[in-house]
């Protein structure tokens, strides 16, 4: 499999198993459960990390922290509204209503609370890495 351009040129469908993969992300009070990261299918120009977040109610998942590169938030729920997350950019205040996305700029300092979530909401970070390896 190689990567060309940014595209992958493999003949065949690739299936991964055994997901998600947990990597300590600084800032994070646990390793982070990651379920594309830039080794798999060949290279990837970013990672996406995150999960369902029903048992994450009033807990943040880390202290404010910064990222080298771009992240993306999307925060999913069954039913609109079924998830609620109050994220904090270099202390603004911005509360996301799933469904939503939200852009945080690399070097801004960021974490989010859930306020709601109803079983099934997830929220997934995109790390816009462009394959750098060591990125996140």
């Amino acid at each position: 499999m190689t990567v060309q351009d940014g595209t992958l040129d493999q003949p065949t469908p690739v299936v991964l198993r055994d997901l998600p993969v947990f990597k300590n992300v600084g800032g994070h009070f646990e390793p982070t459960p990651f379920f594309l990261t830039g080794d798999m299918l060949g290279g990837l120009k970013f990672e996406v990390a995150g999960g369902e977040i029903s048992d994450k109610v009033g807990k943040p998942v880390a202290a404010p922290h910064t990222h080298t590169v771009p992240e993306v938030y999307l925060l999913l729920a069954k039913e609109p509204g079924g998830a609620i997350i109050d994220v904090y950019t270099d202390d603004v205040h911005h509360e996301l209503v799933a469904p939503a996305a939200m852009l945080i700029p690399a070097g801004t300092v960021h974490h989010f609370v859930t306020r709601k979530a109803e079983p099934g909401s997830f929220c997934l970070g995109l790390l816009l890495t462009d394959g750098d390896p060591d990125a996140v």
